[in-house]
């Protein structure tokens, strides 16, 4: 293939859109009850779901400060709800479904230098072959409910990566004519190829041989005119998870937002019931021992009422849910200024 066919295919690719993936941050456990205590025991279990979701990096999930977070899961639950598992074939089976709160979730992992992946994600058309000696079987639409594309679509469904197949048509067969070249550049270039008329925003190639008695998944990935590639091996569909979990971590790793550093802002907090000096050490001592505050600055202290100027390195809303959980500062119901900072030292 020519240099121009890879421009030209690049500029394809890259005038294709995203999709937004939907309830990323909603996932669900099965229970044997509805009692509060299951509920409760089993939130941080659905909370690890959905962290696999949205964040970027399967890695990143060993963060030590991951476990503070599971302690805290309910504080995150926006929603839940009990779904019977008709799928099941017996409507008694039921899950517990939790939704949780995206801005809260998101603010508290940014806090812990975890990236965000977001709703908007590369849609990902994946060419499945199977290689048996000479014979080689390219999996499209028709295979959808086969155990080897269920076994895909479960790991793809807990990494949130938006993954479509082939339609395997006549079209696509005439593009796929294997016997017009031996070259395995030449063949991965037919991929390439039969892709276009899907437009999608990457292309990924799985091809699964025997080698040596093992499973052998050999993985060719292709996105803004770059080719990568990587292996798995081992039992087959734990090489096919393993090599949607490695390309996962590939794929957001190049897609995740710029912005998932936080930007440092600065907030106006005023404090009531600050009485002495004492009170004021104490107030202005613990804002600067949150880990998400970076500066505290003191402006006026008139008349029990404090001025600080707080740097945050967190969104607002996790600063005051932090606050909030805290208990030593309890946020006004009335506000005498257009601030919503505004908070009374309790005793």
């Amino acid at each position: 293939m020519s240099r121009l066919f890879f421009v030209l295919i690049s500029l394809i690719m890259s005038q294709a859109g995203a999709t937004n993936v939907e309830n990323l941050y909603q996932a669900q456990a099965e229970i044997t009850t509805q009692d509060k205590q299951e509920r409760q025991k089993l939130t941080p279990e659905i909370l690890q779901k959905v962290l696999s979701k949205v964040v970027g990096d399967s890695d990143a999930l060993a963060n030590k400060d991951i476990s503070h977070l599971l302690e805290q899961s309910d504080r995150f639950v926006k929603q839940y709800a009990y779904v019977k598992n008709y799928s099941l074939g017996n409507e008694s089976e039921q899950s517990l479904s939790l939704t949780f709160n995206e801005q809260s979730l998101n603010d508290s992992l940014r806090a812990i230098n975890l990236p965000v992946w977001g709703k908007s994600r590369p849609e990902v058309l994946f060419w499945l072959v199977i290689r048996e000696g000479s014979e080689e079987t390219v999996y499209g639409t028709e295979q959808m409910t086969s155990p080897l594309i269920t076994v895909i679509k479960q790991q793809v469904d807990i990494r949130g990566v938006p993954l479509f197949l082939p339609l395997m048509d006549l079209e696509d067969e005439e593009q796929l004519k294997f016997a017009d070249s031996s070259e395995e550049l030449d063949k991965n270039n037919l991929f390439t190829l039969a892709s276009v008329r899907y437009a999608p925003k990457v292309i990924l190639l799985g091809v699964v041989s025997e080698q040596e008695g093992n499973t052998l998944v050999t993985w060719q990935w292709l996105v803004d005119g770059q080719h990568h590639q990587f292996k798995t091996a081992g039992e087959l569909s734990e090489a096919l998870q393993s090599g949607i979990n490695e390309f996962a971590n590939k794929l957001a790793d190049q897609f995740i937002d710029i912005d998932k550093k936080h930007v440092k802002q600065e907030y106006q907090l005023y404090i009531s019931e600050v009485d002495d000096y004492k009170d004021l050490f104490h107030v202005t001592s613990y804002l600067s021992n949150l880990k998400y505050v970076s500066k505290v600055n003191v402006r006026t202290l008139e008349a029990s009422e404090l001025e600080v100027c707080i740097v945050l390195e967190a969104g607002l809303h996790f600063f005051e849910q932090v606050l909030e959980d805290d208990g030593l500062l309890s946020k006004k119901q009335l506000k005498s200024r257009v601030s919503n900072l505004e908070y009374r030292l309790n005793p």
